[in-house]
C-alpha cells in the first residue's frame, strides 16, 4: 500500500439545533466580524438568531454583508479593512460557501502581508506560502453544498484577471452545520448545491490523489447523496432529507480535502470565471454528463463501483454494465432534480467561447490536468463542451 498523510483539524458539530450551541463554545476572541451576503438569512431570520445569540453572550460584533455569488479578490479587501477599523479579533462565515469562503480568504490575508494574489499557487499568482496562521475562523452553513465547513480552501476570482481560484488558506477553527438552517432554500438552489456536494464525491473517488481513508467516505457521500437529494429538492420541508444532505456536502468537503477534485473543477471554475452569472453547482451539472461518459471509459472500474455503492448494479453485470447502470442512475437524478437539460446555451456561451473556456481550465490546473487518472486532451475538452452546449 502507498503512504499517505492526512489532516483535518476542524472541530465539526451536526445536527439540527447547532447554531444554538454556539453558545457552548469556548469563543476564539471577543468581537467577531460576521461575514455573510446578508440576503435569505436575513429574510428568514437567521441572522438576527445568530446576532440574538451572541447578544445574550455580552458579545459585541459587525456584520459585513456584502459577499457576491463568486466572491472576488475585493471582497476580501473590504472584509480586511471592516475587521481592522472596528478591532475585531475572530471571523464568523455565516451563509452559503460564498460568505465562507470570502471569510477564509480575509482570515488569512490579516495576518499575512501583500496581496491575495501573491499567495495563488497558479495562473498569475506569485506562488508565495502564508508565513502565518490566520485569525481563527467559526464557519456556519447555510446551505447544504459546497463543504467549505469542512476543509481549507477559499475558491475566489480575481475581477481583474477573470481568474477563479481555490487558495489553500484556512481551515475552520470549529463549524456548525446545523440542517435547519437549510430548510428554506428554493428548489432549483437545493439542486445546484446538492449537485455541488455530489460532485466533490465523485470526484474526489476518482481522483489520482484519493487515498484509503477518503474513499469510502467518498463513497459513503456518493450514497447519502444519491438517497436524499430528490427528495430535498422536490419536498425541502421534510428536515431528515435536508440533514442527510447537510452531512453529505460536509462530507463532501472534507473528501476533496483528503483527495481532490478533478478536471471537472477547474473547467467549472473556468466558465463561471468567464461568466460570473454562472451558479457554481449549475455549471457543474451542465458538463457532468459528457464528462464522466468520457471518464467511465477510462476508468470502468471505478464508475462500476460507485454503482455498487448506491445499489443500481447486480452482481452478474460486467464492469461496463455496472458503470452504465450508473451513468443511468445519475442522469434520472438530474432529471428527477429538474436540471437535466441545463446547458452552456443557457448562460450565453457559444461555440467560439471554447477555446477560452479551456485555456483558462489549463491555467486553473496550474498548466496540466494532473489530478485525473487518464490523460484529457484539448479535443477531448472540446467534445466535452460541444456536448454540453
Amino acid at each position: 500500500m502507498d503512504s499517505f498523510s492526512f489532516q483535518i483539524p476542524t472541530q465539526i458539530h451536526v445536527g439540527i439545533g447547532k447554531l444554538q450551541e454556539l453558545q457552548n463554545v469556548k469563543l476564539p476572541g471577543k468581537k467577531p466580524i460576521i461575514v455573510t451576503s446578508g440576503k435569505s438569512i436575513k429574510k428568514y431570520g437567521y441572522l438576527d438568531q445568530l446576532m440574538n445569540i451572541l447578544s445574550d453572550l455580552q458579545v459585541e460584533f459587525v456584520v459585513f454583508e456584502s459577499v457576491v455569488q463568486n466572491p472576488t479578490k475585493r471582497n476580501v479587501e473590504e472584509i480586511v479593512e471592516v475587521f481592522r477599523k472596528n478591532q475585531c479579533d475572530f471571523v464568523i462565515g455565516f451563509g452559503g460557501g460564498s460568505s465562507i469562503d470570502a471569510a477564509k480568504a480575509a482570515a488569512a490575508m490579516l495576518v499575512n502581508e501583500g496581496d491575495l494574489w501573491d499567495y495563488v499557487q497558479i495562473g498569475t499568482g506569485k506562488k508565495k506560502s502564508f508565513a502565518h496562521d490566520p485569525i481563527p475562523l467559526i464557519a456556519i452553513p447555510t446551505t447544504a453544498g459546497t463543504g467549505t465547513e469542512g476543509n481549507a480552501t477559499a475558491v475566489i476570482t480575481n475581477e481583474a484577471t477573470g481568474e477563479k481560484v481555490g487558495i489553500g488558506c484556512c481551515f475552520p477553527r470549529i463549524s456548525l452545520v446545523d440542517p435547519a438552517l437549510t430548510v428554506n432554500i428554493s428548489p432549483i438552489y437545493t439542486a445546484f448545491q446538492g449537485f455541488d456536494a455530489l460532485f466533490h464525491c465523485m470526484e474526489a473517488y476518482i481522483a489520482k490523489k484519493a487515498i484509503p481513508i477518503s474513499n469510502p467516505l467518498a463513497l459513503d457521500g456518493l450514497r447519502i447523496i444519491f438517497n436524499h437529494l430528490s427528495i430535498a429538492v422536490n419536498h425541502g420541508e421534510e428536515v431528515d432529507a435536508r440533514a442527510h444532505m447537510a452531512w453529505g456536502a460536509t462530507l463532501g468537503g472534507m473528501v476533496i480535502c483528503l483527495s481532490s477534485c478533478t478536471t471537472a473543477h477547474n473547467i467549472e471554475h473556468s466558465l463561471s470565471g468567464i461568466n460570473p452569472e454562472v451558479v457554481h453547482g449549475a455549471g457543474l451539472i451542465i458538463i457532468s454528463g459528457a464528462f464522466h461518459r468520457f471518464g467511465a471509459k477510462q476508468i470502468p472500474e471505478k464508475y462500476a463501483a460507485m454503482g455498487d455503492a448506491i445499489g443500481v448494479t447486480t452482481p452478474h453485470q460486467t464492469v461496463q454494465e455496472k458503470a452504465q447502470a450508473f451513468l443511468d442512475a445519475f442522469e434520472q437524478l438530474k432529471s428527477d432534480c429538474g436540471v437535466g437539460k441545463l446547458c452552456l446555451r443557457d448562460y450565453g456561451f457559444v461555440e467560439s467561447d471554447f477555446d477560452e473556456i479551456i485555456e483558462k481550465s489549463h491555467v486553473i490546473a496550474g498548466g496540466a490536468f494532473s489530478r485525473d487518472l487518464y490523460a484529457i486532451s484539448d479535443v477531448d475538452l472540446k467534445t466535452i463542451l460541444l456536448e454540453s452546449y
